[in-house]
């Protein structure tokens, strides 16, 4: 493994401790301004930091305790792709889902998330109709 994927899979465990603890400082620390973030899944896309942390912010309002569990990584080049569990640990089985994020970095900084989520599966996501 090189010094690019070293440094990009300490970004993500970065990334995934501050979703878990302080997530405007996971924005401002692990994503580039710039950024776009897309829901495979759900057919969304947001771009920068005011949209992302607005996004954040509605799915704490839902799942305060909310939390992210590394499962798998693997790191080529510019992208990692991280298997993970999101889940709340107030909430019991039916708010858990895994997940899968490509992110694509550039200059430590991630600028392209694309995760697959169901988001039927955790309240609090899912767009208004």
């Amino acid at each position: 493994m090189g010094e690019l994927e070293r440094r990009n899979l300490e970004v993500v465990k970065h990334w995934a401790e501050t979703y878990n603890d302080d997530v405007k400082r996971m924005v401002s620390n692990c994503y580039a301004e710039n950024c776009s973030a897309a829901s495979m899944l759900g057919g969304s896309k947001i771009e920068g930091h005011p949209r992302f942390l607005k996004l954040e912010q509605r799915v704490l309002r839902v799942a305060p305790r909310r939390k992210i569990r590394l499962e798998h990584t693997h790191a080529a080049g510019d992208v990692v792709v991280v298997e993970a569990t999101l889940f709340d640990p107030d909430k019991g089985d039916e708010w858990q889902s895994p997940f899968c994020a490509v992110l694509t970095f550039k200059d430590g900084k991630i600028v392209e998330d694309r995760t697959y989520l169901d988001e039927t599966r955790w309240p609090g996501m899912q767009r208004k109709q």
